[in-house]
């Protein structure tokens, strides 16, 4: 499911840091005169260094955008959870489970993690998150007014410090209006909402992987943000 592109022929070993959320050219640009190799994925782009003092210089250059030196997103966000004692909850839509089992695949996770929710189903998204019928004629289940309503229903029924809720249209299918790929992201942490709206264009699984890496790396950098 997740497609690796090499982008230049030299190879390095032994330093990397992984990206998200940066074009490969603005990458290249921003690591002008630092020798390197990129591999793109979907989980972000990877930058490879022959030595400790170019990944130095190239992790000054590229700020947040780093989430680690080798480690997957999710055990990032584990670490980043565990270590400021948040409690994490998530509400689905498209993505199905696929978010919740990523963060339940790191070891360790019940310290940090209530549970989650699939309310696949506009009729679940009434009865377990509170979403309102009205909402939902009005704007469909693909919105920012419907995500938005599935972060507060997590925040009323579960009570966490963080939670985050997805919804969108993996594929295929969609509209002019709404297209296949159109995603809303939805993360809270404490009184801090952020809701994002994405399109994504790599089919149906692909487009559901994106929406939880996506969905870790708005949590990572809120948390990052308002609970230094």
């Amino acid at each position: 499911m997740v497609c690796e592109v090499c982008l230049s022929e030299k190879r390095y070993e032994g330093f990397v840091l992984r990206t998200f959320g940066l074009d490969r050219e603005v990458l290249r640009k921003v690591l002008s005169g630092i020798s390197f190799r990129l591999e793109e994925k979907l989980a972000g782009i990877d930058v490879f260094f022959e030595n400790a003092a170019d990944l130095r210089e190239a992790k000054e250059r590229l700020g947040d955008t780093v989430y680690s030196e080798g480690e997957p997103m999710e055990e990032v966000v584990g670490r980043i959870l565990r270590e400021r004692k948040l409690s994490l909850s998530v509400a689905e839509s498209c993505t199905g489970g696929m978010l919740s089992a990523r963060i339940v695949n790191v070891p360790g996770s019940s310290e940090y993690f209530v549970g989650s929710v699939v309310v696949y189903s506009n009729d679940l998204k009434v009865r377990l998150l509170g979403v309102r019928e009205e909402t939902l004629r009005k704007f469909g289940a693909v919105s920012e007014e419907t995500c938005g309503e599935m972060l507060r229903g997590l925040k009323e029924r579960f009570g966490t410090d963080c939670g985050v809720a997805i919804t969108g249209i993996a594929g295929p299918g969609g509209t002019e209006n709404k297209p296949e790929g159109l995603t809303y992201v939805g993360v809270y942490v404490k009184d801090r909402t952020r809701i994002a709206r994405y399109i994504f264009s790599k089919g149906r699984n692909s487009n559901r992987f994106l929406s939880t890496q996506t969905a870790l790396d708005l949590l990572r950098r809120l948390v990052l943000k308002e609970v230094p």
